[in-house]
């Protein structure tokens, strides 16, 4: 802790910032596991009209973390992504209502899914 100009100042050790990190928008990654498990996650959203530039700037979030586009609000993926999404219901003031994660054996016609991600049927 250092105090200037009457503000505290508080550093974070190496392993505070990666601890940090996982809380932290921009740091956000959906790690790939060796083998797939077989599954979909299926990323559902409904955010009012109203809070149309909270909306967009989720769904460009949404795209950097790499998510397949199924609807105009339904996003994919084959990898658990459940803490990731907690951060970004988080970070948007979202409720559980607004943003939820479905998760499911099978979709129907995942052709260009896979091939988005690269699975093999």
């Amino acid at each position: 802790m250092d105090y200037k100009k009457g503000q505290l100042f508080i550093s974070l050790t190496k392993e505070g910032r990666e601890k940090a990190k996982k809380y932290d928008i921009d740091f956000l990654e959906i790690k790939k596991p060796k083998k797939w498990d077989r599954k979909w996650r299926i990323l559902i959203f409904d955010i009012a009209d109203k809070h149309r530039v909270k909306r967009e700037a989720l769904r460009g979030k949404i795209k950097e973390l790499g998510l397949f586009q199924l609807q105009k609000s339904v996003w994919i993926c084959p990898y658990e992504f459940f803490k990731e999404v907690a951060v970004m219901r988080d970070f948007f003031g979202l409720s559980n209502e607004e943003m939820q994660i479905i998760t499911a054996t099978s979709i129907e016609n995942d052709h260009d899914a896979r091939i988005f991600f690269n699975l093999k049927s």
